[in-house]
């Protein structure tokens, strides 16, 4: 996923959620391989496509239990934990709508059991929330928040 050229990036994003729609075929890239790490590092691309298509596969993500897991337990690559659940809600400022609500409904995948509500309520992703109810002017994603 390093790679320059977005056209590539793209073609590999979309087979990734292509595969992640098997139960089986993401479970195994979650453990065999850094994809998490990649896909939320594809949040900071300047290329919408690119954008839409990481957090689309982190819906998914979040909608398995080793995949909430994953993205609350996860490790750097120097071995330090970290917490993928702020990145994730930097996308609920993102120019996209599209983008947007992916963000919003990974976060409502991971708030489905105990230990994501907890990681939402230390992250103070719930302030977040209710000032985004504020400023958000589309209602689909009003609907999303609440």
């Amino acid at each position: 996923m390093a790679s320059e050229d977005n056209l590539l990036r793209t073609k590999v994003l979309i087979e990734i959620n292509e595969d992640f729609h098997q139960g089986d075929k993401l479970n195994f890239a979650l453990i065999s391989s850094d994809i998490l790490y990649e896909l939320v590092r594809c949040f900071e691309e300047e290329d919408n496509v690119i954008r839409e298509l990481a957090s689309r596969a982190i819906i998914k993500v979040a909608g398995t239990e080793s995949g909430r897991t994953k993205l609350i337990e996860a490790t750097d690559e120097d071995g330090s934990e970290t917490d993928y659940t702020p990145k994730i809600r930097k996308l609920f400022d993102d120019n996209e709508v599209d983008i947007r609500a992916n963000a919003y409904k990974a976060m409502c995948s991971v708030a489905e059991f105990t230990f994501g509500i907890d990681s939402i309520i230390q992250m103070h992703i719930i302030p977040v929330l209710v000032d985004k109810l504020v400023d958000e002017k589309n209602e689909e994603i009003l609907i999303l928040i609440l």
